[in-house]
């Protein structure tokens, strides 16, 4: 298995350092207490300026034009801190403009998203699709001026913050047909699009999109009508990997915490971690932070290496298995070593926990996947066969 080189290994630290500046825990509570949220435009744009918003796109472009590895190295760092913001799903919708975008669309948005300057999100999910990507029930039909788009999209990071959303809609066939899925670009002032926010379980900011007869131009179809899937299944890979790699910063974030927490805890005399039962949980902890960063090692050299789609999605939902079964335990067991502290909005702890939490849920969680699996295993076939 390919580990991170020592480009990205200093790259992840640099960010750890810079983020720990500028992300600590006492500006993520001041954050939560705000309703609605208010989206940091300041720290975007200085992740503009370093580079990491056009990490993956093209140096044409303002981009630096590396590989999804250095990407998943900066979510890493940010998932070791306290970092709300849209980063992978943003890359996302760069990367789907980079692919689909017409040369005009590409001019308009690509260099403003690599300055931090605009926010772009992709908005796919919908109710009851629970993380299958080809169910889409939005609806775009065609008029005279282009398309009228009806539907709803659910759960977007950070939606109300977005000057656009790469929607999803159906201009042909059944739910759950491969084919027929398109993407429009929809700005925020679109007549006929409503936004219902609400928030996750890790607090972070959520929006819904409510379509209602929205009506867009022809030139806000990205790529050929009904030819979006491929891109979207490239997209949400590549959000799967970036799930897996936060994962991994946060649980090594936990289980650094929880250590110190049992070293200095006197308990009859003694200090947690020397009772027999406490080191043990302990080393349970660390061997699933182990697990979970070889499978989003694994996830992140999948994006680098061209293969048959279906095998690759097989092998990302093994990853994201693995790493939700490690975000559940760790955080169930850091919470038992605290005890009731662990729970408390005032430690840190709870909040890291609650996020480990929101990310075995994201992109379908261990059951999902695991059904994922469980189907292909069931028909005679394998991972690596």
């Amino acid at each position: 298995m390919q580990h991170a080189t020592a480009e990205q290994q200093a790259l992840r630290d640099s960010a750890s350092r810079f983020l720990a500046q500028q992300c600590d825990f006492a500006r993520h509570r001041r954050r939560q207490q705000q309703h609605p949220a208010e989206f940091d435009r300041a720290l975007w744009t200085r992740m503009g300026e370093l580079g990491w918003l056009g990490v993956m796109l093209a140096e044409e472009v303002g981009g630096l034009g590396q590989t999804p590895q250095a990407a998943l190295a900066l979510v890493e760092a940010m998932g070791g801190q306290f970092v709300s913001e849209p980063y992978a799903p943003a890359l996302a919708a760069a990367q789907l403009l980079q692919t689909l975008g017409k040369p005009g669309q590409q001019a308009r948005w690509l260099p403003a998203l690599c300055t931090g300057a605009a926010l772009v999100l992709p908005a796919h999910a919908e109710p009851g699709a629970r993380a299958r990507l080809t169910c889409v029930q939005t609806r775009a039909v065609r008029d005279r001026e282009g398309h009228r788009l009806d539907g709803r999209k659910n759960a977007v990071p950070w939606g109300q913050a977005a000057d656009a959303w790469l929607v999803s809609a159906r201009t042909a066939g059944p739910v759950d047909d491969p084919a027929g899925i398109s993407l429009f670009i929809v700005p925020r002032d679109a007549a006929g699009l409503r936004l219902e926010l609400r928030e996750g379980i890790a607090g972070e900011p959520l929006a819904d999109l409510v379509l209602d007869g929205v009506r867009m131009p022809q030139d806000a179809l990205l790529g050929s009508p009904g030819q979006a899937h491929a891109a979207l299944e490239a997209a949400h890979a590549f959000l799967l990997a970036a799930a897996c790699a936060e994962a991994v910063g946060t649980l090594q974030a936990v289980l650094q915490a929880t250590r110190d927490y049992a070293c200095t805890r006197q308990q009859f005399g003694a200090p947690l971690a020397r009772f027999q039962v406490i080191a043990h949980r302990l080393v349970d902890m660390f061997t699933q932070v182990q697990l979970a960063r070889s499978m989003a090692q694994l996830a992140a050299q999948l994006l680098d290496t061209p293969g048959d789609a279906a095998t690759q999605s097989l092998r990302l939902s093994a990853c994201k298995a693995q790493v939700s079964v490690a975000c559940h335990f760790v955080g169930e067991q850091a919470v038992q070593i605290h005890g009731g502290i662990g729970m408390t909005d005032e430690l840190a702890l709870s909040h890291q926990v609650r996020r480990l939490l929101a990310i075995e849920r994201c992109l379908g969680d261990r059951f999902h996947h695991l059904g994922v699996l469980s189907e292909r295993v069931m028909q005679g076939e394998g991972l690596y066969a």
